[in-house]
């Protein structure tokens, strides 16, 4: 273990003096070039565009050439590089049931959102959005928003936001992309090569006339592995995984100010899972071959509508969603529905002032039928109205203030309040651009349906989780080429949901919890072939708390172009040892991928391919749960 830090510690010194040494030898005209970074636009941080120099956050972003550079990449695959963000679950087999530990939270504190729209699905435990169900052949880009933001996006949003951007349609009256590929998926241990995973995807889009339209359409399969990992020189069955996606988005522009859509989605997805027997004196774990299959299938539809005017705009977000899991041979059954509305103005005074007024309300109601509790379509509802305003001041001398409130109605707990406050400024230091930021916000995780319906019966009320996030630091851009940010933060949790020891029932642990860490990244663009970048993680919180959560993580990359139409990508990753339930260790692993791919002429045609964990590390990343070793795949994207 010692070894492995040390190793991550020299490799991030190396990295550091090199590009630091490289800084030295730039051209004064160079030092005085526009940064591309604070050209940046995202949408997360305030709901509308915005120059992520007038942001107080580091935003990442994984733009669509990020996308297309890691083609054969998933979603997961993506987050699961940005910093402070832990995807567990992501390197088992295609079924397995995902963790989303952002600053040592969990899947409960994570907002998820769909083109800036909250999507969870009430029928869940933990309320959260199912990322088995997206494919990224749909989406044009990815922000990750971290620290508490539950003053715009409400419940869920206390460790950090991810919001996906669907792809739009094309200015051409017909354009399409089709994607195909073809992988192996063993674990260490096997070293057959067979086409086990299999994707496809076509994309269909254009405008004709003031009316713009997308289709977008993907199938995926997956065999090979066994969930669970045999512990004995018995093989346990292969557990399949297989998932369906249809994206339809329909625009119409009325006028140069007013603009109405319409989209509807249908994922589906079916998975094969395994077990644990436990023995009845010690209760320890043991992986078991099971016939397990679950059916997962989300359907979404929406309208939306943006009016814009001489000082803003106005945006108006309709949705409603409905979910159905079936699992066999148990037959548990979940069923839930949301509808919801966002709307929200923002207006700008003059250069100086602008301000963001919203409401946002959302009702739920689930169905669930298992062996130990039954919650009948209309007894397990909830409905909740949140009213918001958010404030911003933009000096002329490179500082910046927001401020925000929001008060949240709910149905089953009266009432709660956050609010944030996040001052940044922007200054040359030593002639560099550089900035400096903090903030100290709240946020507020609700009981789901499943908690306040299960919750122990002399409990009169299931409070909301209460989250304090301080945070501050700092992102110094040292040239064109070079970039330097780095995070500290620190969080409180109080009103925790938790379990009666003896009934376990739900409970509210009146506790208080915490979580601190360290995020950072470094960016080094050597020239026009080469660009290098390292992030490293540090959390620090409650043993107890840290399951399956990495103290220590370190991730670097390299991309480089071989040739004009030929781009590469070679990537380490060190994920620290961490604890399962029960207490079982799981050591600390390091993974080094490769990626390639190659354009033909007015790239219409691109193959690519991929080797991930090169060196066929044998690790854990679930306790008892199989890992993917080396694995191969190749595909195509035909553009037209």
């Amino acid at each position: 273990m010692k070894k492995q830090i040390l190793f991550v510690g020299v490799l991030a010194c190396s990295f550091a003096s090199t590009t630091l040494f490289a800084q030295k030898n730039e051209t004064q005209k160079e030092k005085k070039e526009n940064v591309e970074t604070l050209e940046e636009v995202v949408v997360t941080a305030t709901k509308f565009e915005t120059n992520t120099k007038n942001v107080g956050k580091i935003i990442y972003k994984i733009s669509q050439e990020t996308i297309k550079n890691n083609a054969g990449k998933t979603v997961l695959d993506l987050l699961n590089d940005v910093p402070g963000v832990e995807i567990n679950g992501n390197f088992s087999t295609k079924g397995q049931n995902l963790g989303y530990y952002i600053r040592g939270g969990r899947n409960r504190q994570v907002a998820i959102l769909i083109n800036g729209v909250s999507v969870n699905d009430p029928s869940s435990f933990n309320g959260d959005f199912d990322l088995r169900q997206i494919d990224i052949s749909q989406i044009e880009s990815i922000e990750v928003l971290k620290g508490a933001s539950s003053t715009l996006y409400g419940t869920g949003a206390a460790t950090g936001v991810i919001n996906i951007l669907l792809k739009k349609a094309s200015k051409k009256e017909f354009a399409a992309t089709f994607n195909s590929s073809v992988g192996t998926n063993t674990s260490s241990e096997d070293t057959r090569f067979a086409g086990d995973t299999y994707a496809t995807s076509l994309n269909m889009n254009g405008t004709l006339g003031n009316v713009d339209y997308l289709l977008a359409l993907s199938a995926n399969s997956s065999n090979g592995l066994s969930a669970a990992e045999s512990i004995t020189n018995t093989l346990f069955e292969e557990d399949a995984f297989t998932r369906k996606n249809l994206l339809f988005n329909l625009n119409f522009h009325l006028s140069n100010k007013l603009k109405i859509g319409v989209f509807t989605s249908y994922n589906q997805f079916s998975t094969d899972f395994d077990g644990t027997d436990y023995d009845p004196v010690t209760y320890e774990g043991t992986p078991a071959d099971r016939d397990n299959t679950l059916k997962s299938a989300q359907k979404r539809f929406g309208v939306h509508a943006d009016y814009k005017y001489a000082k803003g705009m106005l945006k108006v977000r309709t949705f409603f969603t409905g979910i159905q899991r079936n699992e066999t041979p148990s037959e548990d059954y979940f069923k839930g529905e949301v509808y919801g509305l966002d709307v929200f103005n923002n207006y700008k005074i003059n250069s100086k002032y602008s301000f963001l007024v919203g409401f946002t309300a959302q009702s739920q109601d689930m169905q669930q039928q298992t062996a130990y509790s039954a919650i009948e379509k209309g007894s397990g509802k909830q409905h909740f109205y949140d009213p918001y305003v958010s404030f911003n001041y933009s000096s002329s001398f490179g500082f910046y203030l927001n401020l925000g409130t929001r008060l949240n109605i709910h149905s089953e707990y009266d009432q709660n309040v956050v609010f944030n406050v996040n001052p940044s400024y922007n200054f040359l230091f030593l002639e560099k651009d550089a900035k400096i930021f903090a903030s100290y916000s709240t946020a507020f995780v609700t009981p789901t349906l499943s908690e306040i319906f299960t919750k122990l019966p002399s409990i009169d009320t299931l409070l909301p989780e209460e989250d304090v996030t301080i945070e501050g630091g700092f992102e110094l851009l040292f040239s064109k080429k070079l970039a330097l940010n780095a995070t500290y933060f620190y969080r409180e949790e109080t009103n925790k949901i938790g379990y009666d020891p003896i009934s376990y029932q739900t409970i509210n642990d009146f506790g208080t919890f915490s979580a601190k860490g360290v995020e950072t990244e470094i960016t080094f663009k050597a020239n026009d072939k080469m660009r290098l970048s390292a992030n490293y993680t540090f959390i620090d919180r409650d043993e107890s708390l840290l399951l399956k959560i990495p103290q220590n993580k370190f991730f670097i990359k390299a991309d480089y172009h071989l040739l004009t139409s030929t781009f590469t990508s070679l990537s380490y990753r060190f994920v620290d040892a961490t604890k399962d339930f029960g207490n079982v260790a799981l050591p600390s692993y390091q993974l080094v991928d490769f990626f390639i791919h190659h354009s033909l002429p007015e790239n219409n045609v691109t193959f690519y391919g991929s080797v991930t964990n090169i060196f066929n590390e044998d690790f854990q990343e679930i306790a008892g749960y199989t890992t993917r070793g080396r694995n191969y795949k190749i595909g195509v994207r035909l553009q037209f």
